[in-house]
């Protein structure tokens, strides 16, 4: 029979390890480092920007991104007239020059990141945001990933704009598959990401009386008021190995 006196080691033991264990694994880390209004001013349309670096806390390559959920701020509204649309497909087959100018809708970039044969490779990207559905509750966002070196990537991502939690207004809502740039690499990840999101420098013409007027299309506006403390937003991702990260900021007032 096993005394009490080694059962008790052993169930020490067994917690030191499990302990252990528990301290090694590599935890996520997202934060948000800019947000913001261009211009900043209240019930103006606008362009909203936003920027955020991801890491791990152990491992030289966070685990891969599966899910990112872009949460603005509460009381900021569309205004799509005017624009235009672009398809996932023609995306995919012509790329961003063949999307009509008046459905771009943002533009963005990062840094990515992925191991070979035990070496470290960072790869930039660009992000070109474009309106895939401009219908009032419907808007929907086809965003164009292109990577150029050392490996050409080019991906095509939808993004359903979403109504937030409370406190937050709008976002937007993103599936990312798996990024496999060589068959020998790992699994791609993020180290970094930006955005701007607007549209107020896309003009349009409307027949007005029967005449041919040019207008600029709103696009995002700020909201009319801004609570105390500025307004929140937040970026929520999950990876690949099954962890969830909210990372939380705010945008301030604008100064009077």
């Amino acid at each position: 029979m096993i005394s009490k006196a080694r059962m008790l080691v052993v169930a020490v033991l067994c917690c030191a390890f499990l302990a252990g264990a528990a301290a090694a694994q590599a935890e996520e880390t997202v934060q948000i480092t800019s947000t913001g209004f261009s211009p900043d001013k209240l019930g103006v349309p606008t362009n909203v920007f936003g920027s955020a670096r991801i890491g791990s806390t152990n491992l030289p390559v966070p685990s891969p991104i599966t899910h990112v959920n872009v949460y603005g701020p509460p009381g900021v509204t569309l205004d799509l007239q005017g624009t235009g649309v672009c398809s996932a497909q023609v995306l995919e087959n012509i790329g961003p020059e063949g999307c009509p100018a008046n459905s771009k809708a943002g533009f963005g970039g990062g840094e990515g990141v992925y191991e070979l044969a035990h070496e470290i490779i960072n790869e930039k990207f660009t992000l070109d945001f474009f309106l895939g559905d401009n219908q009032p509750g419907h808007t929907v966002l086809e965003i164009y990933l292109n990577g150029a070196t050392p490996v050409s990537i080019q991906l095509v991502f939808t993004a359903p704009v979403i109504n937030s939690p409370k406190p937050y207004g709008l976002g937007f809502s993103l599936n990312v598959p798996i990024i496999k740039v060589l068959p020998e690499a790992s699994d791609a990840s993020a180290l970094s990401s930006f955005l701007t999101l607007g549209a107020k420098d896309v003009a349009y013409y409307k027949k007005v009386h029967g005449q041919r007027r040019l207008f600029h299309v709103r696009g995002i506006i700020t909201p009319k008021r801004c609570p105390s403390g500025g307004w929140p937003v937040a970026s929520q991702f999950s990876f690949e190995d099954g962890s969830t990260v909210l990372s939380t900021s705010k945008i301030p007032c604008p100064k009077r």
